[in-house]
């Protein structure tokens, strides 16, 4: 798999996120072809697998997950979403055993563009002794029925509709069924309906894929067909060997390579749920939350936002005006964040705390802060932002408390971001306050307004993006 090795800078990081290689989810849907029929190891050779191989030989692609669906002798009936509508009655639906496979392989990569590649419709073309040929307004309703069962479950995903491919039309099988010359102009009459399927089905969801391996096979079957023997003792030709496994993975990869490149690039933050731990930085002071870059942060990424700000808190001290410590006071949020980030220290290094109980003392609460998080959110993103610096920085209570949270939270392995000395705020600037913190005075020295978070967005979406996987 091709992976991206170079090192980036923040901006260039930032870059790689919108425009890096494609990854996808694609589940195959289809009969005994679409399974691997006959071959030795189809787990490495069926069609699905050989397909995903070839895509991530192609560029811009680097990782395809997928599933093979493929069933033996299943006709669009058996992918119906209600067993009462499969046909011949008493037979099951193989719907169930899509959704599972689907929703397996979407946990494992959630983040990645999910695509169903169907390849339907040579069983109904035959007749069976319990119930007769599918007719073309049958399998056009069929395959709405199924494509609009899954779009319902994953209403982002792409359907890729690709024609089935020739076979020797005259086979009779040991279950009684009978292919026919008539039999496989069926399929031509299956495939155009698929323009009805996409006009009836979710707008820009589903497309045409497919329809050069029909002629592909009808011109090589006697190298890329299997030949095996019919209820007569008859030669026929049916089932792609290796080699046409092969072929037909190209041919469906050339059909899947423009919908997975054209898939806009879902967010990895997208649905996760973002708790902000801090003071009245985090609290915006005397401005409204969703003027903060937290806020803004969450809102851009469609994440859920939760915002555990307390004017005045501390770190480490507990303050009978603020509040106990967020030493303390984290365990107060919701036990099922997927990042938290705790933006503090301010509140800490002012009027002569720290000397009240001793930078030891601050470290070993943000230790136990730093330890109660991991414990509680084991499975979660965490972070650390510092105050901005201030007038007198070097050696004031302010450098004491930025260090010991670089000192303290990178011995947990929590990312700090040092926002006094890495930041684009320049505190110390009366001229710079003036524009970017609350009130336009100048006098705040903590508080960004809604321009200052603006600046500072970018700053800190690059800092947390930095370790965030797609």
């Amino acid at each position: 798999m091709k992976r991206l090795l170079l090192s980036l800078s923040l901006v260039i990081f930032q870059l790689s996120f919108v425009y890096a290689q494609r990854s996808a989810n694609i589940v195959f849907i289809g009969n005994s072809i679409t399974y691997g029929a006959l071959h030795e190891q189809r787990e490495q050779t069926a069609p699905p697998a050989q397909c995903a191989r070839w895509l991530c030989q192609q560029e811009d692609i680097d990782t395809i997950y997928f599933r093979n669906c493929g069933r033996s002798g299943r006709t669009t009936y058996h992918f119906l979403p209600c067993a009462e509508d499969v046909i011949p009655v008493g037979d099951k639906t193989y719907f169930g055993d899509v959704v599972s496979k689907t929703r397996e392989l979407v946990k494992a990569h959630s983040s990645l563009p999910l695509v169903f590649s169907i390849m339907l419709g040579t069983n109904d073309t035959v007749e069976r002794p319990k119930n007769k040929h599918t007719e073309p307004d049958d399998y056009a309703r069929n395959l709405i029925t199924i494509i609009d069962s899954l779009l319902k479950l994953w209403p982002d995903a792409h359907v890729v509709l690709n024609k089935p491919i020739w076979y020797y039309p005259d086979y009779h099988s040991k279950g009684g069924s009978i292919a026919s010359k008539k039999s496989l102009k069926m399929i031509d009459t299956y495939y155009h309906q698929f323009p009805n399927v996409v006009a009836m089905s979710k707008t820009g969801h589903v497309h045409i894929g497919d329809a050069d391996a029909y002629t592909y096979f009808e011109q090589h079957w006697q190298t890329d067909i299997v030949e095996e023997k019919d209820a007569r003792g008859k030669s026929y030709w049916l089932h792609p060997n290796e080699q046409g496994a092969g072929r037909l993975a190209e041919f469906w990869g050339k059909a899947l390579l423009p919908i997975i490149k054209s898939i806009p690039a879902i967010d990895p933050l997208k649905g996760k749920k973002i708790g902000f731990l801090g003071d009245s930085y985090v609290r915006n002071h005397r401005e409204p939350v969703e003027n903060t870059w937290h806020y803004k942060f969450a809102r851009k990424h469609g994440m859920e936002y939760y915002n555990y700000g307390r004017n005045g808190n501390c770190i480490a001290l507990d303050l009978k005006q603020w509040g106990i410590g967020m030493y303390q006071r984290y365990k107060d949020m919701r036990d099922d964040l997927d990042i938290v980030v705790v933006i503090a220290g301010h509140n800490d290094a002012s009027h002569g705390r720290i000397d009240s109980i001793g930078i030891g003392t601050f470290k070993e609460r943000l230790a136990v802060l730093c330890q109660g998080l991991i414990e509680r959110y084991p499975h979660a993103q965490l972070f650390f932002f510092t105050p901005w610096t201030c007038d007198g920085f070097v050696g004031s209570p302010r450098q004491q408390v930025v260090d010991a949270m670089l000192e303290v939270c990178g011995s947990y392995g929590i990312p700090v971001f040092d926002a006094a000395r890495r930041s684009n705020i320049f505190a110390t600037s009366e001229q710079f306050r003036k524009i970017y913190f609350q009130g336009g005075k100048g006098t705040d020295t903590a508080h960004l307004n809604s321009k200052g978070h603006d600046r500072f967005l970018p700053v800190a979406e690059n800092f947390i993006l930095q370790y965030i996987t797609k």
